[in-house]
């Protein structure tokens, strides 16, 4: 099987990697603005080592939570790899059931992180992506024909965009970028800031798992998303808990190689 090119539009960031066979071979980040043009993303893409359809690719696929971007992704992909690619989406094999939860109403990035998660970890998951927002989905087991199935979720202002917050509708409060805590109490206003948001998110995400554990006590914590690596120190609970920085990315290959 040739490479495969993996592509994530979040709010914040678009998330490049480059897939051979099963090893992710190398990632971009790019700010995500909504005026890009074709060239610009396929320049950009090409700017942090994705070469072009002489690196005989099997194609390529595009979550996206950014529907504006779409079009020119896909245009921009296509223009790579010389080939039409997948667009994450309700008619995609993902091997997850969504019977349980309303339909269309779930973020695609929330699938294929649970879709990731159930092939790496097996099902019962939480699953944790840390990043403008927290979104926290969680997987119970599946059956025959589906690795998990989706029962809920929560989502929460992330970590950043709480202290981003503060600032703004404050007079006192300095604007400050999410930073590691080692103390559980603050001894000024920034690092009280800094432990309310990144402690406070590892307590919330604590106590979840334990509440979850009563009822499937083989649970998985999966933490993803940038500033997972802040608030894991902070997880305590009986689950096993895994920091899977590329989460989304090897779902989106999973997927891909699932309805080739």
């Amino acid at each position: 099987m040739g490479k495969i090119l993996t592509v994530d539009i979040g709010n914040s960031n678009i998330v490049v990697g480059v897939w051979d066979g099963e090893s992710l071979e190398r990632t971009g980040r790019i700010q995500t603005r909504r005026d890009y043009l074709v060239k610009e993303l396929q320049y950009a893409f090409t700017e942090f080592g994705v070469c072009g359809a002489e690196c005989a690719y099997e194609g390529a696929i595009l979550s996206s939570v950014v529907p504006e971007l779409n079009d020119v992704c896909l245009d921009a992909l296509k223009e790579i790899t010389g080939r039409r690619p997948l667009l994450m989406g309700p008619l995609l094999d993902t091997g997850i059931d969504l019977s349980e939860y309303a339909p269309g109403s779930i973020g695609m990035d929330r699938i294929v992180d649970v879709t990731a998660a159930a092939t790496m970890y097996g099902a019962p998951a939480l699953v944790c992506d840390l990043g403008t927002c927290t979104t926290i989905t969680v997987a119970d087991l599946g059956d025959a024909h589906h690795k998990g199935r989706i029962i809920g979720g929560m989502i929460c202002p992330g970590v950043q965009l709480s202290l981003n917050a503060e600032a703004e509708h404050t007079s006192q409060l300095p604007k400050l970028r999410a930073s590691e805590v080692k103390e559980l109490l603050g001894k000024d206003t920034s690092s009280n800031m800094m432990s309310g948001a990144v402690v406070g998110c590892g307590l919330m995400l604590s106590e979840l798992a334990k509440r979850l554990t009563y009822e499937m006590p083989e649970l998985k914590v999966v933490v993803t998303g940038g500033l997972g690596k802040l608030v894991i120190p902070w997880i305590k609970c009986d689950a096993k808990v895994h920091y899977e920085p590329d989460l989304l990315l090897r779902g989106l290959r999973d997927i891909f190689v699932a309805n080739k």
